[in-house]
């Protein structure tokens, strides 16, 4: 489908990126094996994609990263998903994107501590 086709291209493009983007290429690797239906290394390559993020200081990518795993670990009924959304919502408020942090917190009753 169209969809799948832009992610194949885009993942395409950016494989050629500099080092400091391996965090999106590990991000979209991990979405399109997923699309695929290749599940087995989610959760790794997602901490893969997070920990690259992290170690850039792309917060805003790393707080994207940690929501999709959540989303991957609830659709899979993972109890893995709250810890993922959790962090998720700590680098979203670090960052200062309140509204999605607040977001976050109550699509998924999140019970953490803003301090």
């Amino acid at each position: 489908d169209k969809w799948k086709k832009y992610a194949l291209d885009y993942f395409e493009m950016t494989k050629s990126f500099a080092l400091n983007c391996q965090h999106r290429v590990l991000l979209l690797e991990t979405e399109i094996d997923i699309l695929m239906g290749n599940t087995d290394n989610a959760i790794m390559k997602y901490n893969k994609a997070i920990n690259a993020a992290a170690e850039y200081g792309f917060i805003h990518e790393q707080a994207i990263a940690n929501e999709r795993a959540g989303d991957f670990c609830l659709s899979k009924g993972d109890v893995r998903a709250s810890y993922y959304y959790g962090e998720a919502y700590i680098l979203y408020f670090q960052w200062g994107a309140r509204g999605k942090a607040a977001h976050l917190k109550k699509k998924h009753s999140l019970e953490v501590n803003e301090s």
